[in-house]
């Protein structure tokens, strides 16, 4: 017996004894992947004066996305997407202040102008 063919008939017997286990896993039952692959796409754009963040916030509406705390550089936001509440830090290019900020929520996308220093 060649060192190919005792491969082949131990995978095959190890495949008798556990069977495949993945394939009697569906990820789309357990929503998996809706907790460990989304996140929301984001986009950060610096127009001189003010920063303009872009999220993506499907199923949101204005009330949904509030921002709970903004440091010199960085943002804290709260945000419905896809069902679920998603708590994140964006960390911003430049000086921001704390205060005058605008949110928008429009087709899925929440719009968030922040005054720079």
């Amino acid at each position: 017996m060649r060192c190919g063919e005792i491969m082949a008939r131990k995978r095959r017997n190890d495949d008798d004894v556990f069977g495949n286990v993945w394939d009697d896993i569906s990820y789309d039952d357990l929503g998996l992947h809706h907790f460990v692959l989304s996140e929301p796409m984001l986009e950060i754009r610096d127009y001189g004066n003010f920063i303009k963040v872009l999220v993506e916030a499907s199923g949101s509406e204005d009330g949904d996305v509030t921002i709970e705390r903004i440091r010199t550089k960085s943002l804290d936001l709260v945000l419905k997407y896809k069902g679920r509440h998603i708590r994140k830090r964006i960390e911003l290019p430049a000086r921001v202040k704390p205060s005058g900020y605008a949110i928008k929520v429009k087709n899925g996308v929440a719009q968030i102008l922040l005054h720079k220093e």
